[in-house]
């Protein structure tokens, strides 16, 4: 299909969050929810059952405000739709993780254990990887519209239909910013609440929330992907500090809703300290811990009697009558944010599979902070499905099945292009698709080369990737998320989740040859290239490359080597070590 360009710049799409107003200890008439959240979480397996997925409610948000799901964990990308009749003159977005039920086997296609026992929050790093299934999950989710409240459930067997759980105790932080005044730098705030939960007594269910501190900002920018429990054995690896510090101060506070007070009681909110924004480009993370409440409470109302933590992270505090009492239980989960002062231009990860004949959740396709950029696609969209330019929403209700192809590239001012081809899935009504995930992949830079391979993938084939580079490039390798897996430029893998590869190409230098009076030739090239290394050959068949012995001068801007008539039935080449 012939590229799309669409030359006039656009309004840009919808950025993380909108403005909203809530009280949080700050002036309310100046605290609006900023651009920039994005959320993931580590969740416990705590109901008992093994489960088949996993459901997030985001109430009074359409779907075309959702931007970024996490799309790595045993069930892949989620099914999104609106619910416009559970609450009616509200429209609910649910955003479901979900297994497969086969009616001839009676099984389903993947599941989460139940836990041997108590998980560490150490160990909450296994929730990224689909290899482990020891209790829990890692989910995300980011919205460009405030949720008015957000409900997290495990989804249960009901007889081959999913079923919700109980309420998981994992909050949703929302950011808040106090622009600058007076002189002081502009502050962002971030404040959690419990999610709901059937009320029993004049008290909900109590959850300690553990909140760990960061000191500084940094303006690298954070990826959903990104913000995972760090793993220990590798100190390199992605983790939700971003490149901040380690922790320095560690709170701990209990969230219990009080249902007979009008603004749900003192422990309704926990609301973290502001933290300044000096440069308004900063990326502020923070990271909350959840654990069961075991302590004591009072038998009548269920309120809790013990609202601090000693320092062993156990026990009621010391110089209490509760000193040596048990209060703190297993941990639930963890969740990883950050906030983004200036909202970098971005395309979402996946677009969901869809069915002929049902309409397809509008999702607005780039996540931009800035105002003009400008798009084009190519590739194509099921018959019913469109691509709306000026919002980059894709919409509609698709009428053939089949796996489909679209891709998106978008630029802004001083910023690179960026791009993603994103393959799903159209079923016939009805159809129950095996699992599958999508392969998808790019170049970089975009103009370093072209890559083949992206599809949709049983899971269980092996799927295979190549790289060409483009005139004047070399590749490099294939990278995952970041890590290197692969230097070959045909690259074989088995299919086992969502892939988002990107094959990196470098800038060759152009080796210029000229021949000198003393019968040497003289071989140049720019010194911006200093980090190649010439390697020679004796022969081509096959070739045995080894370092050259060649003395290298520079001469201006560039590097020179001469080649004496000796040396020159030789090969040489130069490469990126």
């Amino acid at each position: 299909m012939a590229r799309k360009n669409h030359s006039i710049r656009f309004l840009g799409a919808a950025p993380l969050i909108l403005a909203a107003r809530f009280s949080c200890g700050l002036n309310p008439a100046q605290a609006d929810t900023a651009y920039g959240s994005v959320n993931n979480f580590d969740t416990v397996n705590d109901t008992g059952s093994v489960a088949h997925g996993f459901e997030i409610e985001l109430d009074d948000v359409p779907s075309s405000s959702v931007t970024y799901t996490f799309d790595w964990n045993h069930y892949g990308t989620p099914k999104i739709t609106e619910d416009t009749t559970s609450n009616p003159g509200h429209t609910n977005t649910v955003i479901r993780y979900q297994a497969t039920f086969d009616s001839k086997t009676l099984t389903w296609s993947t599941y989460t254990a139940i836990p041997n026992g108590p998980i560490a929050p150490t160990q909450g790093h296994q929730f990224t990887n689909p290899s482990i299934n020891f209790g829990g999950e890692h989910f995300g989710v980011g919205f460009s519209l405030q949720p008015s409240s957000i409900q997290y459930h495990w989804l249960l067997d009901g007889g081959g239909i999913l079923v919700r759980g109980p309420v998981v105790h994992v909050s949703t932080p929302t950011f808040s910013v106090v622009p600058a005044v007076g002189g002081a730098p502009a502050q962002v705030q971030a404040v959690i609440i419990p999610p709901p939960a059937p009320r029993v007594l004049d008290f909900g269910a109590p959850t300690w929330v553990k909140e760990i501190i960061t000191t500084s900002h940094t303006n690298s920018e954070v990826r959903l992907r990104d913000l995972v429990t760090p793993d220990a054995d590798f100190p390199g690896a992605k983790d939700w500090r971003n490149g901040e510090p380690d922790e320095v101060e560690v709170e701990w506070q209990l969230m219990q809703i009080d249902y007979t007070a009008p603004d749900g009681g003192g422990r309704l909110q926990v609301v973290a300290a502001p933290q300044p924004l000096n440069h308004g480009d900063e990326v502020v993370t923070r990271r909350y811990e959840f654990y069961d409440y075991v302590g004591p409470t009072d038998p009548e109302t269920g309120e809790v009697l013990v609202d601090t933590v000693a320092p062993d992270g156990l026990h009621g505090g010391t110089n209490t009558a509760y000193a040596n009492t048990l209060v703190v239980g297993n941990y639930l989960g963890a969740q990883m944010s950050a906030f983004a002062a200036l909202q970098p231009l971005g395309l979402i990860d996946h677009l969901p599979d869809g069915e002929v004949g049902t309409a397809y959740p509008t999702r607005t396709v780039v996540i931009a902070g800035q105002t003009n950029f400008s798009v084009s696609t190519s590739g194509k969209l099921p018959d019913g499905l469109y691509f709306d330019a000026p919002t980059t929403q894709v919409y509609g209700t698709p009428s053939t099945d089949g796996t489909y192809r679209f891709n998106v590239e978008v630029s802004a001012t001083n910023t690179p292009v960026i791009a993603k081809t994103y393959s799903f899935l159209v079923t016939k009504a009805g159809q129950v698709a095996p699992p599958h995930s999508s392969i998808d992949s790019v170049s970089s830079p975009i103009n370093g080369g072209t890559t083949t391979g992206d599809g949709v993938y049983t899971n269980g084939v092996v799927a295979t990737v190549t790289a060409t580079p483009a005139v004047g490039f070399a590749f490099l390798n294939w990278t995952d998320n970041g890590l290197v897996i692969s230097t070959n430029q045909t690259y074989s893998l088995t299919v086992d989740l969502n892939h988002a590869l990107t094959a990196n190409f470098v800038q060759v230098p152009l080796v210029v040859i000229a021949p000198v009076s003393s019968g040497n030739l003289t071989l140049s090239w720019p010194t911006n290239f200093s980090s190649f290394v010439m390697q020679e050959a004796l022969g081509l068949n096959p070739p045995v490359w080894k370092p050259s012995t060649l003395a290298q001068s520079t001469v201006g801007a560039n590097i020179q080597v001469q080649v004496p008539p000796s040396k020159q039935q030789s090969f040489y080449r130069l490469i990126l070590p």
